[in-house]
């Protein structure tokens, strides 16, 4: 889990979203076989991820429903989940993003 979380963020923080997005599908279907806690989070980063690659395609309607899934699993994300901070990481950086190139748009 460690190398996808820092493989994943370090995708967004070169805006490599459809990278990033894949980066973590990997590490979500191997948890989502073995029905980890987790793999609903995981999900939902994807769907972070994912927003901004649908808003470099000018697709503002897309990334406004991924970016409120990513939101609905957010409250998954506790300190004791495995890589917490890594988590952390990656959630700082997505919500910079949506300040920075989201909240204007939806």
């Amino acid at each position: 889990m460690k190398e996808t979380l820092q493989e994943f963020i370090k995708a967004l923080n070169e805006d490599r979203f459809k990278d990033a997005h894949e980066i973590m599908e990997h590490q979500w279907k191997e948890y989502k076989k073995l029905n980890h806690p987790i793999t609903k989070l995981l999900k939902g980063f994807i769907n972070g991820a994912t927003a901004f690659e649908l808003i470099k395609r000018d697709n503002i309607d897309g990334a406004s429903r991924l970016w409120a899934t990513y939101e609905k699993y957010l409250p998954l994300m506790s300190d004791d989940i495995e890589e917490y901070e890594l988590f952390f990481e990656a959630n700082n950086i997505l919500q910079t993003l949506k300040k920075d190139r989201l909240l204007h748009l939806i």
